[in-house]
């Protein structure tokens, strides 16, 4: 006899102002399945558990909770009714320790009115053994890698005791052993009869962790499977409407080994020390490592973002020191950061004051804004990159991940950078999109600029990059060249620092 599903949706529809979202979606979520939810970025799966969480209402159609139909208005209603979701972008409050993120509006009271810190910070450690992380509990957030934070939102959502858990990209900010961990919380749900509800990118791990698969492709279901009936080409296919033929693209290496970016012995104490590289025309250089190696601090140091205690950096054989990035910019570099809506974007601003924003002063005049300029790049852009926008005027925060990632890069390109340093460039965004980046990268640098990726996806690292660097503790482990490049060496120097 089959279980009550937890949540079910029957016929639901959603439109926002010219995007049709969902269109007659009905999915069941049962208690101790896995349910991943998988489709290109705007698909709608964020907004299918928006709906669900009490976020967003929908214009058609019914949300039941254990049979009856639920009309939540807001998050705390759905957490009331046993939901807890982990949100693909971070929702911890920096300037709060991790116990108080864990217990934030349900906190430990002595007598109902003093707070009891000391079993607060009891209960957060036992969750922390539990899960199998190492985190004191009485850290700052704003003291913990993108890894941790994501980890206490884990910690928060599980320690609720809801009977559905939705986690959307749980893993994107997560070491592989971060991941595992995460594996396990999950294995407990289930055998706890939770509901979860997941949506990643990854297709390995779907393929590991989860139980059903529904695809979504355009606000529309394509359908739902057994995820032990399919295979990863046919969950791409489903997605796209087609097999991709090609996913990675990697450009042929300039022959001409001219140095753009030359870095010597940089050190900032506390975050890496003693790192050199070089970085030649017409290349990708990956950075690779587990998180916590340094990769992002050092990069973030390069682009004057972050200032080094010693060593010096040269950029076209021009030795410079950054006071700001502002420096670094005008020289000709851009940054893509690791957070793109906390560091890469203004949110609230439109997609044609993103894109214009590094370049539009050098194409005002007289201190005017050159608004028909402004306007006609936004617009070659979208259609070059061939992101998904109602128009130039829509507020960013309404494009999905992967296409508020384009917008993060079509500023740098408009500002004619030559140099790129791309910090997780592909985090979150589906396998389409992730290939429209690709080559994007390598028409980029065939064009004769340099590119530096970070990633923490080997994969990635090996299908694109031309060389490798590989870190571990905040120093150079080794460099590795494409023809030598395979996942055990990069991990062997990531982990151990040797081959």
């Amino acid at each position: 006899m089959e279980k009550t599903p937890i949540v079910e949706l029957k016929h639901i529809y959603k439109e926002f102002p010219g995007v049709k979202v969902l269109q007659d979606i009905s999915i069941s979520f049962y208690p101790g399945k896995v349910h991943v939810l998988l489709g290109e970025n705007g698909a709608g799966k964020s907004t299918i558990i928006k709906i669900i969480s009490g976020v967003y209402y929908a214009d058609k159609g019914d949300v039941f909770v254990r049979g009856e139909k639920a009309n939540y208005t807001n998050i705390r209603q759905s957490q009331q009714h046993g939901i807890s979701v982990i949100h693909q972008e971070l929702s911890v409050i920096e300037d709060l320790t991790v116990y108080e993120n864990i217990f934030l509006g349900r906190e430990i009271k002595k007598g109902g009115k003093i707070l009891n810190k000391s079993e607060m910070i009891k209960e957060a450690q036992k969750l922390m053994n539990t899960i199998g992380i190492s985190i004191n509990p009485k850290s700052y957030i704003r003291d913990l890698n993108n890894g941790e934070k994501q980890m206490v939102e884990i910690a928060r959502a599980v320690s609720q005791n809801s009977e559905m858990v939705i986690m959307d990209e749980p893993t994107s900010s997560l070491s592989d052993f971060e991941v595992k961990a995460l594996f396990k919380v999950i294995n407990k749900l289930r055998e706890d009869n939770v509901a979860v509800i997941y949506i990643s990118h990854r297709l390995k791990e779907i393929l590991e962790i989860g139980d059903t698969l529904t695809v979504l492709r355009d606000g529309i279901l394509i359908d739902t499977v057994p995820v032990a009936d399919i295979t990863e080409n046919q969950m791409v296919a489903m997605m796209v409407g087609r097999e991709m033929k090609q996913y990675y693209y990697k450009a042929h290496c300039s022959d001409e080994n001219e140095v753009v970016l030359d870095v010597s012995h940089l050190t900032k104490k506390g975050e890496f020390e003693d790192v050199s590289f070089q970085l030649y025309k017409g290349e990708i250089l990956g950075i690779a490592g587990l998180i916590g190696a340094g990769r992002t601090e050092v990069m973030r140091t390069v682009f004057g973002a972050e200032k080094a205690d010693s060593g010096e950096c040269k950029l076209f054989g021009q030795l410079y020191q950054a006071r700001t990035p502002r420096d670094v910019i005008r020289l000709g570099v851009g940054l893509i950061p690791e957070d793109r809506r906390q560091q890469g974007l203004l949110l609230e601003k439109s997609v044609k004051e993103n894109a214009s924003l590094a370049a539009i002063k050098k194409k005002s005049h007289k201190g005017f804004i050159n608004f028909k300029w402004e306007k006609n790049a936004s617009k070659e852009y979208i259609k070059k990159m061939s992101i998904k926008t109602p128009s130039e005027n829509e507020i960013t925060k309404n494009l999905s991940g992967g296409n508020q990632q384009k917008v993060v890069i079509a500023k740098w390109l408009l500002a004619e950078s030559k140099i790129l340093i791309m910090d997780e460039p592909t985090r979150g965004i589906d396998v389409n999109a992730k290939s429209e980046i690709y080559a994007l990268m390598k028409s980029f640098v065939e064009n004769g600029g340099s590119i530096i990726m970070i990633s923490s996806e080997l994969p990635e690292i090996l299908g694109v990059a031309n060389r490798i660097m590989v870190m571990r503790e905040g120093r150079v482990t080794g460099f590795v060249d494409e023809k030598d490049a395979a996942e055990e060496v990069i991990m062997s120097l990531a982990s151990v620092g040797k081959v």
